[in-house]
Order: structure tokens, then C-alpha cells, then sequence
């Protein structure tokens, strides 16, 4: 089955941040395309597979009948699918046992330059092991597995302030920016400001188009995200995940 995103390249240009998720991901080698048609494609995200089976996904489709064939090359267990319509949310039901979509706004930094980091009082460094049970009391989205996993990585950082943290952010195993928290007693401080920026030019750095996702209804994320300049998606993607 072909795999090149080539062929469904004028389908993906009429959002291209809506699909950074698969594109970019792609690009960078952190998943790949199990097929591409043209008017869908289907990738894997290499982090999330397990014992040579791949479980977390990314797939668009313009059709139920491309929808079909592309959902039918998934095993039957996935973690996770995002998926950028809706209108097969009963296929996802009926082949994965999936509930629920979990609406999101695709982000994405589409400037060659990184915003400027305003605060350099704030000391901005990896977290290691001995924060996981500070990021853990605050920061309910995840497991402890996971933000273990991602500190061992290097993939959370941390504002310190003569010595205490004061707000974290970290690249999720897909690849997207996310986990950004302040501890509330250092709310209001342009610490979230901060931390994105940060991580915006560290993505730069490393050639790659900084990107992120945003639950609909979370505004002040939002208005975060407008304020520095980020691109907003024109519809949003949706996360299937598994309930069990």
C-alpha cells in the first residue's frame, strides 16, 4: 500500500496545522505511514508501540469508504487514534469499543524565530526523577508511568526560582507540546508565557515546527496560544482513547 503523503498532499494543504500531528510527526521520523490515499492516511507513532505491535495512531479521512479502509488496518486494541473528523466517530465505536471524541484545537508555530523569553530571573532546566511526585500533585492528565518516562527522557523542564519550581512543561511522546502547569502560588507571573516560549525555540532549535494541541473549552490555554502568536487549526481533531 502506497505510503507517501504526496498523494493525499492537496487534502492536507487546505489545514495544513490541522494535520501537524501526522505531517510533521512524519517529517521528524516519530511515527510512520502505514498508508496514504488520496483521501486519507493512516500513521503510527513509534513511541507507543509495544512488543513489535503498534497501539497509538493518527488518520484522516475526506470519506466513510477511505475511513473504512484505513481503520480496518488497525489491531483491534489501539490506545489512542486522533482523528480529524467526526463523522466516523460510530466506526471507532463499533471496531475499537471508543465512546467518546475529545475535541482539540491543533496549534502550531509557523514563524522561523522564536518569541523572546522575557524573565531571565527564572532559572529554566530538565527535571529529573526527584520532581515527579511535585509534577504529579499537579498535573492530573497522566499516569505516573508516563511522566516518569518522560522525565527519563528529558522531555519535562522546569521555571526554578532560587530553587523551588515553579511551573513545568514537556514535549509529549507524540511529539506535541503540552504539560504545561504552574504551581498556583506563582500564578500571574507570566510563567505559562515563559515556559511556551521556551519550548517553541528548543522545538525550533532542533528543526522542527513546534506544535500542540488545546481541549476545546480550555480558553485561557487558548488565549495563551493567541497572545504568542501561535496558528490555530480551522476545525478541531479528536481524541479517541481507549476507556480500560
Amino acid at each position: 500500500m502506497n505510503t507517501d503523503l504526496s498523494i493525499c498532499q492537496d487534502v492536507l494543504n487546505r489545514d495544513p496545522v490541522l494535520y501537524l500531528d501526522l505531517t510533521e510527526t512524519v517529517r521528524r521520523g516519530e511515527s510512520h505511514v502505514i498508508a496514504a490515499l488520496p483521501h486519507g492516511a493512516l500513521a503510527a507513532f513509534r513511541n507507543y508501540e509495544k512488543d513489535g505491535q503498534d497501539l497509538g495512531f493518527t488518520m484522516f479521512a475526506d470519506d466513510l469508504e477511505t475511513a473504512q479502509i484505513l481503520l480496518a488496518l488497525i489491531p483491534p486494541k489501539p490506545d489512542f487514534i486522533t482523528v480529524h473528523e467526526k463523522f466516523y466517530q460510530d466506526e471507532l465505536k463499533k471496531r475499537f469499543g471508543f465512546t467518546q471524541l475529545n475535541p482539540c484545537w491543533q496549534q502550531g508555530w509557523l514563524c522561523t524565530t522564536p518569541p523572546p523569553l522575557k524573565d531571565a530571573t527564572v532559572d529554566i532546566r530538565q527535571l529529573d526523577q526527584s520532581h515527579l511526585s511535585i509534577v504529579l500533585a499537579n498535573y492530573s492528565l497522566t499516569d505516573e508511568k508516563y511522566l516518569s518516562w518522560l522525565i527519563t527522557r528529558g522531555e519535562l523542564y522546569g521555571a526554578f526560582e532560587a530553587g523551588a519550581l515553579l511551573a513545568f512543561v514537556g514535549r509529549h511522546a507524540e511529539g506535541s507540546i503540552g504539560l504545561l502547569e504552574v504551581l498556583p502560588p506563582y500564578r500571574r507571573r507570566g510563567l505559562a508565557t515563559l515556559l511556551q516560549s521556551y519550548m517553541i525555540g528548543l522545538e525550533l532549535s532542533r528543526g522542527r515546527v513546534p506544535y500542540g494541541q488545546v481541549f476545546d473549552g480550555n480558553d485561557a490555554s487558548l488565549a495563551l496560544q493567541r497572545s504568542l502568536g501561535m496558528t490555530s487549526s480551522m476545525q478541531p481533531l479528536y481524541w479517541a482513547v481507549r476507556d480500560d
